[in-house]
């Protein structure tokens, strides 16, 4: 997908756009009040999809769809450069989750330029070029897995860390030196000090093999995925952390190692005498487009038969003084390109639509497609987005439809060959939305929701509190012992030593993990409860504007509005779920138990309060003083 991993080549429409309000050819005639709204809005999502991306989780929304957005902010952006926002996902790359970001990079770690055709390849052409004619390039696979950052002190590991925001990363080294191919000391001789950075990835086997094993609500949806989430989990899964490898991409800094180091591949030669995994044949040389495309090719036809997703291949100068001449971006260096691979496609007929549900009720369509075979992989279900998308393709019983490999593992239906005899009708579409508030509790009727909410409230995108899988999480609902969220905190370690599935180690562990998460900052608590719409970026933006979460429950839609980047159905949405008697219940739960603090003037109706944005008043309702 095109993410800040791989800025879209979409800035070459920026370049002449003028800042009067439609003014230029191709800009939108907007008073600057609506378009700083709506570059507001479309920074927020974009974020919102950045950060699942980075932090290697399960994508919403199709690659086009997103490109769609980012190309909107990046057109208005150049057409109201007065009206950019600083910290506009444009201006940076990586998570928004800044409260684990603890680990500096010894310099940005960027993205890359990217297109599905040639166009970014061709422009870094044209690029070096300007400099140097003839000048060798070096061609690599572009490895779909997690990057990640490895410092060497003395030629020991001492740290590993996620891209994060490009400066600095989460702290993932106790399980990056169990990762086979990251050594934990390096064969002598070697620096004083050594960053090196490459791909942490799922070794396809071992992931089909591993997959085949476990339930459905126990897979992980694609290999990057999986290396995602074992890496940033406290307590991986055994079987997980072997399937994990890494590739080598880059010596930072190695014109600091003294002269000796004239290019890329005298570079890799050197981390291979490390005693890193480095593979000759995964690199290549080319001084040409045609040369270039002889090797995209050969990655395209052979992709199925490597060890890692691959999505693309990546092109570099291969000399260090001429990737120093030309330097880096805001976002991306000068003297690299990616050529992105078209997803696989396959042709089926659609058998039926299947519904399946989430934590906050959403139920998203599933197609139930004639078996295929597509990129090396049987499948039978593709993923629809959700109705409107149905709707707007025309999906219903009996269509032939086009099957795309997305991220070369995710099934999605694109495009409609030929409409079924009926369109989607009454069996097919949903009938009303879920309540805001629902299966907040566990109830007959809600137990699949509830067990989805309550998966997400333990995970790290929620409070991570390590050895709660859904099988556990299973056992403690049907026994009983968790009805509710905040029932987590009323757990003992009693109550889990005996359950099936528990140990006294693993009840140990998990009761002294709920132990430390009684007091999780706003931001994060925010995510955990699962407000609909609200993710990780807007979790933040919350978080800094409210010091508490009761302060966020009296907040009206207006102030909310107010917040930048919140857009006002997301507001809604806040104001709509604590209004909620399940919002509501939630909200006092967690205050009974200490996990939320009382207001510090309980006495009184009105609040004022000086924050390090500002000062607000909020007027808290009845059930709440």
């Amino acid at each position: 997908m095109c993410r800040n991993l791989c800025l879209c080549f979409l800035f070459v429409l920026l370049p002449g756009m003028s800042s009067a309000v439609g003014a230029s050819a191709g800009c939108p005639e907007l008073v600057p009040v609506v378009a700083k709204k709506r570059m507001a809005d479309l920074g927020g999502e974009i974020r919102y999809h950045d950060d699942l991306y980075y932090r290697g989780a399960r994508p919403v929304v199709s690659d086009a769809a997103y490109d769609r957005l980012l190309g909107e902010l990046l057109r208005l952006e150049g057409c109201f450069p007065e009206l950019a926002d600083p910290a506009s996902p444009t201006a940076g790359v990586g998570s928004s989750d800044k409260e684990k970001l603890t680990v500096a990079h010894e310099g940005p770690m960027l993205s890359l330029n990217s297109t599905v055709g040639s166009e970014a390849v061709e422009a870094l052409l044209r690029r070096l070029a300007q400099h140097r004619i003839g000048e060798p390039l070096l061609v690599q696979p572009k490895v779909d897995g997690l990057p990640v950052e490895l410092l060497y002190k003395k030629g020991r590991l001492v740290s590993a860390a996620t891209r994060g925001d490009g400066l600095s990363g989460e702290d993932v080294t106790e399980r990056a030196g169990r990762v086979q191919g990251i050594p934990r000391q390096l064969i002598p001789p070697f620096p004083e000090r050594l960053a090196v950075r490459g791909e942490v990835y799922a070794d396809l086997p071992l992931f089909a093999a591993a997959q085949a094993g476990k339930t459905q609500e126990e897979w992980y949806s694609t290999p990057r995925y999986l290396a995602a989430a074992t890496l940033r989990t406290g307590n991986p899964d055994p079987w997980a952390l072997a399937a994990l490898r890494f590739f080598p991409y880059q010596l930072v800094n190695p014109l600091s190692l003294g002269r000796t180091l004239e290019s890329e591949r005298q570079a890799l030669q050197r981390l291979a005498a490390w005693g890193f995994p480095v593979a000759a044949a995964e690199s290549r040389t080319a001084r040409n487009l045609e040369e270039i495309r002889a090797v995209y090719r050969h990655y395209l036809i052979h992709r199925s038969e490597q060890p890692f997703a691959i999505d693309g291949i990546v092109v570099k100068a291969d000399s260090l003084s001429l990737q120093k001449k030309l330097g880096e971006g805001r976002r991306a260096p000068s003297w690299a390109a990616a050529w992105k691979f078209p997803p696989a496609t396959v042709r089926t007929t659609v058998v039926g639509i299947d519904w399946s549900t989430g934590r906050t009720g959403r139920r998203t369509p599933v197609a139930e497609v004639a078996p295929v075979t597509l990129g090396g992989i049987s499948v039978a279900r593709a993923s629809l987005h959700s109705e409107a998308e149905m709707v707007r393709l025309g999906v219903s019983a009996g269509a032939e439809v086009i099957v795309a490999l997305m991220g070369d593992v995710i099934p999605q239906i694109i495009e409609v060959v030929s409409r079924g005899p009926h369109p989607p009708g009454p069996l097919d579409l949903l009938t009303e939305a879920p309540a805001i508030d629902a299966c907040l509790s566990d109830s007959p009727q809600c137990r699949e929701q509830f067990l989805a909410r309550a998966l997400h409230f333990v995970s790290n995108k929620g409070l991570d509190i390590p050895g709660l899988g859904a099988g556990r999480l299973r056992t403690l609902i049907e026994a009983g012992r968790v009805t509710d969220l905040p029932s987590f905190f009323e757990l003992q370690e009693s109550d889990l030593a005996f359950l099936p599935g528990f140990g006294a180690d693993s009840a140990r562990q998990v009761s002294e993990s709920l132990a430390a998460a009684r007091r999780p900052p706003v931001s994060r608590l925010i995510r955990a409860i699962g407000i609909p719409g609200i993710g990780p970026a807007n979790a933040e933006r919350l978080g800094s504007h409210f010091p508490n979460l009761e302060y966020l429950a009296a907040a009206g839609v207006e102030e909310l509005s107010a917040i930048p980047g919140l857009q006002s159905e997301r507001a809604g949405n806040v104001r709509a779920f604590f209004a909620s008697s399940g919002g509501q219940k939630l909200l006092k739960r967690l205050r009974l138990l200490g996990i939320v603090e009382p207001p510090e003037e309980p006495e009184s109706a009105a609040i004022t309060t000086t924050h390090r944005r500002g000062s607000f008043s909020a007027v808290l309702p009845p059930t709440l003083k």
